[in-house]
């Protein structure tokens, strides 16, 4: 999502937020006064007009589906059965009209699925014209999200992979059941299903490729055939004429709408406008991969979910564009790479990505309603797409066999294994990775990404996520948006990331209505980086405390032993007079904390433990928090928190050693201080 403008304030003061956006470049803010002056024009235009531009294309397009190589399940190799076997479940669920979206929990739609209505909250969207249309309410606890989830049409993909693999009519018709449905109960330009260009673009590109995957086998009813081609012309413009983004900022909402350009400019043949709008979206993403993502492969937004999902994009643009004949530039490839290198190295050795930064669970073409805090899924499509290195052991990911056809991955098998098993720093995109044998380190440090804009960034400067055999430090992740505005600022807020607050002061202000919005405040700066024989080290500070009367500098030395995998951290608030902070540990949910002594805790984790010593604190307590590692869904887990009050400096710190789950200290008794 971009910067959220209340639209409660009157104008001159939405002008004033944002100037404040925008800063004092008047460059960019002639840019922005011309782009927003033209952007009134349109809509009023698209008001006026939409039936005829927009709703009632000319002409009559065909489909030109390139058929994905799926084979029945009795044809896949045995690695791939199982995977066969959860997507039909899932499939069942979808027969059945029971779904799990966005944190919900298995939930019945009834006989005929309203497309318009959260089942959440129960409140129903309108059937009012798009632009009239109020996505965001925050004055309840609806989520215009969970329409929007339902209608990217995920599950109509998943019911064509398994009518495919299971010649299972049922599955088929199911499909084509729900199409008319959607067809029937959403008319072009009208309620919550196209307020929002970005969903119009990602349910084009699932039905795409629920055709690609059917059309070799069972291919549409020829009446629904027609009637989709004549949609996807209708979808096409709508997202051409409400492209998201202006001069200042381009997000993932403008990667998905051009990715929706670039599927039905692909698809639909006979239609010259949206041969134009596919030529148009391949020199964009040709420009936006290049400004979207750092030369050190990480995304602009300071969110390593979101990198996930504009690698997601990238990559399916890239399969899109060499299948309609006009591949990308070598540069376009070399970024594309320098992403997945950078996503291979901050995953976590099992897989899981830390959830620095928002996160709302958002996927292109999923496999299900599972949504693992994950990129292994796109690794492998990486390595089939760029031919690269295999980047674990064992059988590729199934999603290379539903997305890409069995062929691929098949050759995806013979390709050479790379583990990256190297510290690495990321300076440009803000993040630091220190690796010694089990013990893998993730550091935040750098600005609040989007150009400034913040939208997607948390309060985390020099907070870090640590694994050793298991996750034991874990960032607190998102868990809502706009549904609860309270629980969206709490989770971007210092205390909910393992780092430091002073004077229970935010390192950069949080506007309570701005829930799109943190403004750069704090300056992160990273003194040293080195990578040497016996440990590793890290040395970074930011100021974010300036405006406190005194000011004070937060800087942390994080220091990584090589032999015994242990993590020291140093931190020092730098000032004058006194001063109160706190420091804060979120554990992974299941962690249990063992207190040995005034000065140890043992955090064990199954049959993995790691103790946990501190200094230079007055108090050290065990708190419950949340950890939510999926939208919409939220765990109870352990924070540990130091206070310190004194003269400055102050100085203090953690030290974590991994240890066996039955160490104790001689003449102590353990005491559980905490099990969540």
């Amino acid at each position: 999502m971009g910067a959220l403008v209340p639209a409660g304030l009157d104008l001159p003061r939405r002008i004033s937020v944002k100037l404040r956006q925008i800063g004092p470049d008047p460059v960019l803010l002639t840019r922005y006064a011309l782009h927003h002056s033209k952007t009134r024009r349109d809509l009023r235009r698209l008001r006026r007009d939409y039936e005829r531009t927009i709703a009632e294309p000319s002409g009559v397009a065909q489909l030109r589906i390139p058929p994905l190589d799926v084979p029945r399940v009795d044809e896949l190799p045995e690695p791939l059965v199982p995977a066969a076997t959860r997507l039909r479940a899932v499939a069942d669920d979808v027969l059945a009209h029971r779904f799990d979206l966005l944190g919900s929990g298995p939930v019945s739609l009834g006989e005929e699925i309203d497309w318009h209505r959260d089942f959440k909250s129960g409140y129903r969207w309108p059937l009012d014209f798009y632009q009239d249309v109020v996505p965001t309410r925050l004055g309840d606890s609806s989520d215009a999200k969970v329409p929007w989830e339902l209608s990217r049409s995920h599950h109509l993909l998943t019911l064509a992979r398994a009518a495919r693999l299971f010649e299972d009519e049922r599955y088929a018709t199911e499909l084509e059941r729900q199409l008319r449905s959607w067809l029937d109960e959403n008319p072009p330009g009208y309620g919550i299903n196209w307020a929002n260009p970005m969903e119009v673009a990602l349910r084009a590109v699932n039905w795409v490729w629920a055709l690609r995957t059917l059309e070799a086998s069972r291919p549409l009813a020829a009446d629904l055939r027609s009637r989709l081609a004549g949609s996807l012309q209708v979808h096409v413009r709508h997202i051409a004429a409400n492209l998201e983004g202006s001069p200042y900022l381009r997000s993932n909402h403008y990667l998905s709408d051009i990715l929706g350009l670039l599927a039905v400019g692909a698809t639909v043949d006979g239609d010259p406008t949206a041969e134009l709008f596919f030529a148009e979206a391949h020199t964009a993403f040709e420009r936006e991969i290049q400004s979207q993502v750092h030369d050190d492969g990480i995304g602009f937004e300071a969110s390593l979910p979101y990198h996930g999902l504009a690698l997601e994009i990238f990559l399916l643009a890239h399969v899109i564009s060499t299948w309609n004949g006009r591949p990308f530039s070598a540069a376009y490839n070399q970024r594309l790479a320098a992403m997945l290198a950078a996503s291979r190295v901050v995953r976590h050795p099992d897989g899981r990505v830390p959830q620095i930064g928002d996160g709302d669970s958002g996927r292109v073409l999923p496999a299900g309603f599972g949504r693992e805090p994950t990129f292994d899924h796109l690794l492998w499509l990486g390595t089939a797409i760029l031919d690269g290195s295999r980047p674990e052991e064992g059988w590729p990911h199934e999603e290379v066999a539903w997305t890409l056809g069995l062929e691929a991955w098949n050759q995806v098998q013979s390709l050479p294994l790379e583990v990256d098993e190297e510290s690495r720093a990321f300076p440009l995109g803000g993040f630091f990775v220190m690796r010694s044998g089990s013990t893998h380190v993730v550091v935040r440090c750098g600005d609040v990404g989007q150009n400034g804009n913040g939208g997607h960034s948390h309060n985390d400067v020099l907070s870090f996520e640590l694994w050793h055999d298991v996750a034991v430090v874990v960032d607190s992740g998102t868990y809502v948006y706009t549904s609860d505005p309270a629980a969206r600022n709490s989770f971007r807020s210092t205390a909910a990331h393992n780092t430091v607050s002073v004077d229970c002061t935010e390192i950069n202000p949080i506007v309570e209505h701005e829930l799109f919005r943190l403004r750069q405040f704090a300056r992160p700066q990273v003194e040293l980086f080195e990578d040497g024989p016996d440990r590793i080290r890290l040395v970074a500070s930011h100021d974010g405390f300036r405006r406190l009367q005194p000011p004070v500098v937060h800087q942390r030395e994080f220091s990584l032993d090589r032999s015994e995998g242990s993590l020291e951290i140093r931190d020092e608030l730098l000032g004058h007079g006194e001063q109160t902070a706190e420091s804060f540990l979120h554990l992974a949910p299941g962690t249990r904390v063992e207190r040995i002594d005034d000065q140890e805790f043992v955090l064990s984790h199954g049959e993995y433990a790691t103790t946990l010593a501190w200094w230079g604190t007055s108090q050290v307590s065990v708190t419950d928090g949340w950890v939510s590692d999926r939208f919409g869904e939220r765990k109870r887990a352990p924070v540990v928190v130091a206070h310190l009050h004194g003269p400055m400096p102050l100085r203090f710190g953690w030290r974590f050693v991994p240890s066996e789950t039955d160490r104790r200290v001689a003449g102590h008794d353990p005491e559980v201080t905490a099990s969540l």
